[in-house]
């Protein structure tokens, strides 16, 4: 596979299922397309409502890039950042049908390496494909 480095700017979020459906395409990697989609979509929605405060004339920064399987992407907002965000490693039962919480679990489980720096979430993930 050849090595594709780019990047997207998203203004709230009418659009992103369509933006994230092209990164896969681009990419090709539709055979991992369930697990790239909800990292993605957990990411914007995460960095529209926290970081952007639900303003969508703030951009969300993708990058992401592809070499040997290995999956970078960086989700940008406009927040102040976190000093320590905490990936969860698991949900309680009683926390499972909570509003808020499950999207950074849902990245951290499906991602080999998930971490914020600033007001960026870095995340890296092998690509398991035929």
């Amino acid at each position: 596979m050849e090595s594709i480095h780019k990047e997207v700017s998203l203004y709230g979020i009418e659009h992103h299922q369509g933006v994230i459906d092209t990164i896969i395409r681009e990419l090709r990697i539709e055979a991992c397309a369930f697990d790239v989609k909800l990292i993605l979509v957990e990411a914007v929605m995460n960095a529209h409502y926290h970081g952007n405060q639900s303003d969508s004339a703030k951009p969300i920064m993708i990058r992401y890039s592809v070499r040997n399987r290995c999956l970078n992407i960086q989700v940008e907002d406009c927040g102040e950042g976190f000093k320590q965000l905490i990936f969860p490693d698991e949900i309680k039962n009683e926390h499972l049908l909570d509003e808020g919480g499950r999207g950074l679990y849902l990245i951290r489980c499906l991602s080999d390496n998930v971490k914020m720096i600033q007001n960026t979430i870095h995340i890296n993930k092998t690509l398991t494909y035929p």
